[in-house]
Formats: structure tokens, C-alpha cells, sequence
């Protein structure tokens, strides 16, 4: 009751009520994304990610978008990615219906050499919110983990999937409706939804402290190929 107690402002079938949890989410997952915290991360399989016909070109690109899989000569409509994905994390691939272990893929966040299509992808790189690999000679399926987006709401009866976020969307959404009309409340409720969230961000921080982490070697003991840093840009 945000003018009197007369009557309700913010009500379940108020027009603008549904755009302003939808936003209020947006900015909740991108937060949490940003800070790290690990609800959001899935995984999935794409396949089967079939050969490519053209095998004697070095350019030949692969690649797995929203609107299916390009084998290098032409479009599929399945695979797909994730509707809900937002940022690839990492990638692993094996055969197509084969039960061998799982081969992990190198990222090139600077763009694809140019290679003859082997056996593998080998490689990928995240670009216009795809997927790109070179070709391959055999068809290949796709291990994808990746930070996912949470479900927009489309009616005052769908379920918020995560834990003591109720509060931080709440107060953002109160935020949002009273930056036209009341800049200083509008102010204290952004920042109660700040504090929510710097609660969750903080709970996801000390589960992660039980966790050993330590920086990968540039070199290996064990005789294998060594560990490679990153090209800067």
C-alpha cells in the first residue's frame, strides 16, 4: 500500500506487474552470475553433431546456435543450444553413440586457426552468441556445462526456482515502480535488495571455501603435455 490504505498499487493482475518481476529477475541472475555463484551452472549434451561433407578445407567451421547446427555445408534445426543458456563455461566431446570417456576441448576465445578436419572438434570458440569448431570427419556429441538464466514468469502462478530470493527481487521490483515517483524511497529499496543479495552472494562464498583450489602448473611432472597460458589480446 504505497499511497494509502485505501487501497493496493503493486497486485497480482496489475499490467505492469509482470515486466517488473521479469526485470527484477533479469537483474538478479546477471548479478549472481557476476558474483560467482553457482546455482546457475548446468550441463547438457548436444547431439549428435554430425561430420562435416567438406573434409580438404582448412576454413571449414562448424558451428551449434539458437537456431540449430551448421555442419560447415549446411543448416540443421537439432542440436540447438540451451534456450536458457548465457555464457558457455566448458566443453568436452566424444563419438556419437560410442561409451568412450569424455575428450575435453581447448577454448579460443581469440578466434580458430585454420586446421583439416580431424576426428575431433578440438576446439571452440564463443562468438555472435555461438558455438564454433572446425569440422570433423566422424559425428561427434558435445558435453556443454554453462551459466544458465533463471525462467521468466508468465503468470502469477509460476514457481521462483532459488533459495531466499524472494526478498531481493521484491525490493528491486519496488525500487523499479517508485524511480518516477518517489526518487528517495525508491533509493532505500534498491539498496534492502543490494543487501539481500550481498547475503546470497556471501553464502555461496563460504560453500565454495570448503572447496581446494589451487593454480594449474605450467609445468607437467607426469611427462604429459604442459599447460599453455592464454594469448592476451
Amino acid at each position: 500500500m504505497l499511497f494509502s490504505s485505501a487501497g493496493e498499487i503493486l497486485t497480482d493482475s496489475a499490467a505492469f506487474m509482470l515486466p517488473l518481476l521479469n526485470d527484477a529477475l533479469e537483474w538478479f541472475t546477471e548479478e549472481c552470475n557476476n558474483h560467482g555463484v553457482g546455482t546457475f551452472v548446468k550441463e547438457t549434451v548436444l547431439t549428435p553433431l554430425t561430420a562435416t561433407p567438406d573434409v580438404s578445407d582448412p576454413a571449414t567451421q562448424v558451428s551449434v546456435s539458437d537456431t540449430g547446427y551448421n555442419d560447415g555445408a549446411g543448416m540443421h534445426l537439432a542440436p540447438q543450444l540451451p534456450t536458457d543458456l548465457l555464457v558457455p563455461l566448458f566443453l568436452w566431446e566424444r563419438q556419437t553413440a560410442e561409451l568412450e570417456d569424455w575428450v575435453e576441448m581447448t577454448e579460443r576465445p581469440d578466434g580458430l586457426p585454420s586446421v583439416l578436419p580431424g576426428l575431433r572438434f578440438r576446439i571452440w570458440e564463443w562468438r555472435t552468441d555461438a558455438l564454433y569448431m572446425p569440422g570433423a570427419t566422424q559425428s561427434n556429441d558435445v558435453r556443454l556445462r554453462y551459466t544458465s538464466t533463471l525462467p521468466q514468469f508468465s503468470s502469477v502462478n509460476d514457481t521462483l526456482y532459488f533459495r531466499g530470493a524472494t526478498g531481493c527481487l521484491a525490493y528491486y521490483m519496488v525500487s523499479s515502480y517508485l524511480s518516477s515517483k518517489n526518487p528517495d524511497a525508491a533509493k532505500m529499496a534498491e539498496s534492502r535488495a543490494a543487501e539481500r543479495l550481498n547475503q546470497i552472494v556471501t553464502r555461496s562464498s563460504r560453500m565454495k571455501q570448503r572447496e581446494a583450489i589451487s593454480r594449474r602448473s605450467y609445468g607437467n611432472p607426469r611427462g604429459g603435455p604442459s599447460f599453455v597460458p592464454p594469448r592476451n589480446p
